[in-house]
């Protein structure tokens, strides 16, 4: 679920190489890619037969539908107006404004960030988004904190044709699923140091929405804590959205 390889616009810039490299350029990224690209399968593909299911047709350029009629949404796009988002700069809502999904992310620095540091010492967010001016369908926001970093990623595009036979596991309609927190340490990848937590969960329909916490080894512990960053997870919120018209 990584963007295309080719140049990519984020609120700053250009970035001339594809994300995926510069996500392989951390020293446990390429572990960490390959052992989720599996639950990234398992998820888009969940996606497909919902639609299919439905009456719709499932080709490799197919994608996942937004139910754009969400009370979330609504209410988001009602208060826009008078709603003041505390992450948001003019220039990254130009960047977001023109995507062809909700966008979410933490507005307010997440439980696992206020966890590591005292309030006096809290870094200051370092923000980057990325996404593709040419085909708006997926985005990538991370926040930097010091020595954690919280990322937030969503792709509307179906990454594999599955074949017809293939079995999907779909929960019972309206069942709640837990998200479950996958921790890569030195425990799966030899000679890693630090910590890299990440969960996945579905929203607004079928769309996968991915979370990924990385810590450094002055904050490994953080990323240790599954239950802290389920929780985390109530502070999620819409950024953006611009329902079609």
């Amino acid at each position: 679920m990584r963007p295309p390889r080719h140049s990519i616009v984020n609120s700053v810039g250009v970035w001339p190489t594809s994300f995926r490299e510069q996500v392989m350029s951390r020293p446990y990224s390429a572990l960490r890619i390959s052992c989720l690209a599996v639950a990234g399968t398992l998820m888009t593909a969940g996606a497909i037969h919902a639609q299919t299911a439905a009456g719709g047709k499932s080709p490799a350029s197919q994608q996942i539908g937004v139910n754009w009629s969400d009370p979330e949404i609504a209410s988001f796009v009602k208060d826009r107006g008078s709603r003041t988002l505390q992450s948001l700069t003019p220039e990254d809502e130009a960047v977001l404004s023109r995507l062809k999904l909700p966008v979410i992310a933490f507005d307010r620095p997440p439980g696992v960030v206020n966890r590591g540091f005292s309030a006096d010492a809290l870094p200051p967010r370092k923000r980057q988004i990325v996404s593709d001016p040419d085909n708006p369908v997926w985005y990538t926001i991370v926040d930097t904190y010091g020595d954690v970093t919280v990322t937030i990623d969503a792709d509307l595009r179906v990454q594999r044709e599955l074949s017809a036979d293939t079995k999907i596991y779909t929960p019972p309609q309206g069942a709640a699923v837990e998200p479950d927190v996958n921790v890569i340490d030195s425990n799966v990848e030899e000679g890693m140091e630090g910590i890299v937590a990440e969960y996945s969960l579905k929203k607004f329909g079928e769309i996968p929405y991915r979370v990924t916490i990385e810590c450094t080894p002055a904050t490994k512990q953080l990323c240790a804590d599954k239950a802290g960053i389920l929780k985390d997870r109530e502070g999620l919120q819409i950024i953006s959205a611009r329902p079609p018209k």
